[in-house]
């Protein structure tokens, strides 16, 4: 038994051969393998294996017309003893399958006849089981059957393309055969028919934890995506890539992660730092909703030119300016034709008004819940959290950190790494609070902190840090209950020194 292969886990070996004829010396040309596991509950994909091989002899014209292989391809190709032993190995203690399997295992084992060694394997025959679960067919060639179950076969007679189709096959002929109810998984006739040059295997890598996924192309990453779950979306996402962008994808680098906030965080320091051709297109395209100021209002921009506070992200302009009527439909508008309009306090104080209900129906929006604390999530194992610390109102750094600590923590530590939050970051994360409410997988905690907090609202005017912090910060620090202004310094002073005594 291989050492990754789990007790009580089947595998199968989806085989596709290619050959020089059905006649005499007939050789292989080109092999194909797909190996699948089936665990009880679900079918993955967890390897692949193909090569050309050269099969030491001329392959006649009609054969290489009708696989599209080429004479020179052959010719560099490595020889079957090159390649027997990976292809023993990959296939160890799997059951083969193939339509038509007793010719495929048959040239197998003729084969390794001629090196001196055995090839022996179960075997399981797509052609019998679509026999068994369709017997009312009149034909059971493979192309036939695609057409029938919906399975995309644009281009048989090529050993990775004629593999895929029958591991699908095998699927819904199987699962069938066994009246179970499991999950068929993606598939992978489309996702290769979209990406040809895709490497399929790494659907067995994909968990089912938020990560960050890197599309390449040319050896350089095009677009960057965060997901939920990878093991579902990735596969559906792949299938849409082509038609949004208009472009096959040769690599896929997968960044499993438990905390999907860091998932998100990631996905935009990666698009800063490697600028990725189709993410940046998006953004060209997109448009935002933007709370200005003086006067107050809700204006929309290309992503690109937006001043003020992001709201709201779409990719037209109408769905912006959709969203905004959306907020403002249940605000008073005042009708200023029967207003003198020599009364310009009374026009002030109804722009006021508006400005202040504007702001009142959008501040989820625009603003934090709290000016400092912390955000906990899943972190690299169970004995940490992984945890982002807001100050000032502003999104300044993460760190790992054991449940333990964060359960006394009240200020953010000193070996916080720094983040600079962009707008489309808080954009994010307030979206994400937004959810949080609604939600009923809960994921993350937020913990105030409440001595970060304490000590700022005390030196907000004459310390540095928050120099560059907006007027709406100060105004809320200034009306904070722990702030004591002059017309506060004298109340009740008794009271609190003797709830609270002096320590010794």
């Amino acid at each position: 038994m291989l050492e990754n292969q789990a007790p009580g886990k089947r595998r199968f070996a989806v085989i596709d051969l290619e050959a020089s004829s059905t006649k005499p010396r007939n050789r292989i040309i080109e092999i194909a393998a797909l190996i699948l596991e089936d665990d009880g509950s679900s079918f993955s994909l967890i390897d692949s294996y193909s090569t050309l091989v050269n099969p030491e002899l001329e392959v006649p014209n009609d054969i290489l017309e009708l696989t599209g292989i080429t004479t020179e391809e052959l010719d560099s190709a490595p020889k079957f003893f090159e390649v027997a032993e990976d292809l023993e190995l990959i296939t160890r203690d799997c059951t083969v399958v193939a339509h038509n399997v007793e010719f495929d295992i048959g040239l197998l084992q003729e084969e390794y006849e001629k090196l001196g060694t055995e090839y022996l394997r179960k075997t399981k025959c797509t052609h019998k089981l679509a026999k068994e679960n369709y017997p009312e067919l009149a034909s059971y060639d493979l192309k036939g059957l695609c057409e029938l179950l919906e399975i995309d076969l644009d281009f048989n007679h090529r050993a990775m393309d004629d593999a895929v189709a029958c591991a699908e096959l095998f699927q819904k002929t199987y699962l069938k055969n066994l009246g179970s109810p499991r999950e068929e998984g993606p598939s992978l006739t489309k996702i290769h028919k979209v990406h040809p040059g895709l490497d399929l295997k790494f659907l067995s890598k994909l968990s089912t934890t938020p990560g960050l996924v890197h599309f390449i192309k040319d050896s350089k990453t095009v677009y960057v995506e965060r997901f939920e779950n990878l093991s579902t979306e990735v596969p559906r996402y792949l299938l849409r890539f082509s038609e949004r962008h208009d472009a096959d994808i040769e690599e896929v680098q997968v960044v499993s992660l438990k905390d999907s906030l860091m998932a998100m965080r990631q996905k935009e320091e990666k698009i800063n730092e490697l600028q990725p051709h189709y993410n940046l297109e998006e953004r060209k395209g997109s448009w935002g909703v933007y709370l200005s100021e003086n006067p107050t209002s809700l204006r929309a921009f290309p992503l690109s030119r937006g001043k003020g506070d992001l709201l709201f992200i779409s990719n037209n302009k109408d769905d912006s300016l959709h969203w905004i009527k959306l907020q403002l439909n249940d605000i008073e508008k005042q009708e200023f034709a029967y207003i003198d309009q020599q009364d310009q306090r009374l026009i002030n104080r109804l722009k006021k008004e508006r400005e202040k209900s504007i702001r009142a129906k959008v501040k989820p929006f625009a603003q934090y819940p709290h000016d400092y604390f912390v955000v906990m999530g899943p972190g690299r194992d169970d004995d940490e959290l992984s945890c982002h610390f807001f100050t000032g109102g502003k999104l300044t750094g993460h760190a790992f950190l054991s449940g333990q600590a964060v359960f006394t923590l009240e200020k953010a530590p000193a070996n916080v790494k720094p983040i600079r939050e962009t707008d489309l970051l808080k954009h994010y994360f307030l979206r994400e609070f937004q959810d949080w409410k609604t939600r009923s997988r809960r994921d993350h905690s937020i913990k105030v902190l409440k001595s970060n907090k304490k000590t700022s609202s005390t030196r907000t005017t004459d310390n540095g840090n928050n120099a560059g912090a907006s007027k709406k910060y100060k105004k809320k620090t200034k009306t904070n209950k722990n702030f004591r202004g002059k017309k506060h310094s004298n109340r009740r002073p008794q009271n609190k020194n003797q709830s609270k005594p002096t320590p010794q």
